[in-house]
């Protein structure tokens, strides 16, 4: 007659945990110890990566703010170049204005002195 033993599942990291028999304490405690510096090489190492990666992320937005300040300055600038067009659209038409307002006063010169030269004439 066979007898069937129940017995409880433990995950991995339980059973490993779990002392073993035939190891003294002393050796227990070295292979906890030598877990735990397994476990805290790999958390350093993790810390290492996040520093690296903040490091990095730094950098980056170092460069982002700067081109944000160029791209500033070239808005500004552009600004005040479309400023000074718009200024200069401006006196351009006073010019076409002026220009064509001394054509018109010339016309009307001209035919005064017409008008003068035909008066001292007759």
């Amino acid at each position: 007659m066979d007898k069937t033993v129940k017995t409880r599942a433990f995950s991995a990291d339980i059973k490993s945990a779990a002392p073993q028999s035939n190891l003294s304490e002393a050796q227990e405690k070295t292979l906890e110890l030598a877990r735990k510096n397994a476990q805290l090489e790999e958390a350093q190492k993790k810390s290492f990566e996040y520093l690296k990666t903040i490091a990095q992320l730094q950098e980056s937005l170092k460069q982002e703010k700067a081109k944000s300040a160029e791209m500033a300055e070239k808005a500004v600038m552009l600004e005040s170049r479309l400023k000074g067009s718009v200024d200069l659209e401006a006196k351009a038409k006073k010019v076409v204005e002026l220009e064509a307002k001394v054509k018109e006063l010339s016309e009307v010169l001209g035919k005064i002195s017409g008008i003068a030269a035909t008066g001292k004439v007759g």
